[in-house]
């Protein structure tokens, strides 16, 4: 089944540098080839965290809008060259998000400076309400779910954290205080509309239930990545929210480089950057009114792909493809729909400009549909590579049974069989799943035909 992934993903690429949307563009177009495609997936969790007031309607959820929510892992060996990540995020982050925290964490200090100078009985202002967005991974619960609270209470809506860590060990050693935990968050974080809430008895702590929203993008290496996606990870469904960028280190690209940016790529950069936070927010600092793209163009690329691996799943029966699958598209959507963001965001600063008037907004679909394609394929591949045989053999042992490696069970299947011969082979390999699931999956994928109530014939 991996080697059919590598096929399937080996067929399908990302749009030129040059069709890519905008800051994308020039990151890959800088990036040296072994370093192209995770300098794109390394763009998107930042850019995601910037566009916090997009909304949009997910095919398969017709009541509950998405926001951009992206949670991106880059792993590599030891000194393989992870650092690029962060410049990207500097690019991003440094004149948007962290310039405008900057200020406000500088009210936070001073007032607790204040506090700590201030005479016996001497009555201090109110605290300063900020709204900070930047956080590190060693933010405790408490604080975390205060700043989202005054999202709501200062602002009146929620808002997108974002998260950066250059080693995931800081997550994974801040995980240990129980206070400093955010593995459940994390799950709540990855859908707008998702409560998470904290209620103390003490005075000096701070209670409510409030909606969390973060993006995040941390480097690791594999053994870090071991010890935060743990058995409790995989099996309550962290692993499924993540995008995994598995970075090659062959001595081949030892000599490869970034090429700096030039004058006009960072004036194009900036601007972009710059119309993003007018998206957020008004000149006097109050929040702008979400804004709905509409990419219901796109919803049947989703349903080809969810239908893609579900016929995948009924081949093999491996219950990560089944359960794998609708997050991989979920994800690759919301990164597909920021793309789309950013190509209207360079339309509309560029619309008479005749370097992209000849670019019609079919063209501009066929580029998204593109990058869909790659990111639904190349997301459930590496959840698939990093994880899937783990959540097997832990789906399996949760079944009362032991795992092992089991061929496709529709070629163990002879030409015509009868259902309690597939029943025996289910047993034979070890799969968790009825006859009957295989059965129906297989005659809705046209797989076989039904010769009578139990017997069925492989087309």
């Amino acid at each position: 089944m991996e080697d059919e992934l590598e096929t399937t993903l080996d067929r399908l690429s990302l749009p030129k540098d040059k069709d890519l949307p905008p800051i994308i563009r020039e990151i890959v177009s800088n990036a040296p080839c072994s370093r192209k495609v995770p300098s794109f997936i390394a763009s998107l969790a930042p850019l995601c965290a910037l566009a916090s007031r997009i909304r949009v309607k997910y095919y398969h959820d017709t009541t509950r809008m998405h926001s951009l929510l992206l949670q991106v892992v880059i792993e590599g060996a030891q000194s393989c060259g992870k650092s690029f990540a962060a410049d990207i995020e500097g690019l991003i982050m440094n004149d948007t998000l962290k310039a405008r925290d900057k200020e406000q964490r500088r009210l936070e200090q001073e007032y607790r400076e204040k506090k700590k100078r201030r005479k016996a009985n001497e009555k201090l202002e109110e605290e300063p309400r900020t709204t900070i967005r930047v956080i590190p991974p060693t933010i405790s619960k408490t604080v975390l779910t205060k700043r989202a609270d005054f999202y709501e209470r200062i602002l009146g809506d929620t808002l997108t954290f974002w998260m950066f860590a250059e080693e995931l060990a800081q997550v994974t050693d801040a995980g240990k205080q129980g206070y400093s935990n955010l593995r459940t968050i994390m799950r709540t974080a990855y859908d707008l509309g998702s409560l998470f809430g904290i209620d103390y008895a003490s005075d000096n702590s701070y209670s409510a239930i409030v909606d969390i929203n973060i993006c995040s993008m941390f480097c690791a290496t594999p053994a870090a990545l071991d010890e935060y996606y743990d058995r409790k990870a995989i099996e309550g469904g962290n692993i499924t929210r993540c995008i995994v960028c598995q970075l090659d280190d062959d001595v081949e690209s030892d000599n490869e480089v970034f090429i700096p940016y030039s004058d006009s790529q960072l004036h194009s950069i900036n601007a972009i950057l710059e119309k993003m936070m007018q998206d957020t927010y008004t000149p006097e600092g109050q929040l702008q009114p979400t804004k709905e793209i509409d990419m219901s163009w796109l919803d049947n690329e989703c349903r080809r792909f969810i239908k893609r691996k579900a016929k995948e799943y009924s081949l093999s029966g491996s219950e990560a493809i089944k359960v794998f699958r609708k997050r991989a598209s979920v994800s690759a959507f919301r990164a597909t729909t920021l793309c789309y963001y950013l190509y209207l965001l360079e339309e509309s600063l560029k619309s008479q400009s005749s370097a992209f008037s000849n670019q019609s907004s079919v063209a501009i679909q066929n580029h998204c549909i593109r990058i869909y394609r790659f990111l639904s394929e190349y997301i459930i591949h590496g959840m698939l590579n990093r994880w899937g045989d783990k959540f097997n053999e832990l789906n399996a042992k949760r079944a009362g049974e032991s795992p092992s490696q089991k061929p496709r069970l529709y070629d163990l299947c002879t030409e015509t069989f009868t259902r309690d011969q597939l029943k025996l082979l289910i047993k034979q390999q070890e799969l968790t799943s009825p006859a009957r699931t295989f059965i129906s999956l297989w005659k809705k994928l046209k797989l076989i035909v039904e010769l009578d109530k139990n017997t069925f014939k492989k087309i």
